[in-house]
């Protein structure tokens, strides 16, 4: 999925969700909604460029060894 589809999609739940939040009042809400979209569509772009590293090689650092163990136990 390209960076710009990303941030369409980002658009349409802003589009979405951001006039009940107002209506609401939920201020509190608004703030966390908008930290989180902004880091995640953030973080997102940042890996598509190659700047930020995917985060599925930390979770294959961690669990390479654990598996390597448990398939050399199992033989």
């Amino acid at each position: 999925m390209s960076t710009f589809a990303v941030i369409v999609v980002s658009i349409i739940v802003c589009a979405y969700e951001l006039p009940r939040l107002i209506r609401m009042r939920q201020r509190k809400e608004i703030v966390v909604f908008l930290g989180l979209l902004v880091i995640s569509v953030g973080l997102y772009a940042g890996a598509e460029k190659g700047v930020v590293p995917n985060p599925v090689y930390w979770v294959e650092m961690v669990y390479k060894p654990v598996y390597d163990g448990l398939m050399t136990w199992l033989k």
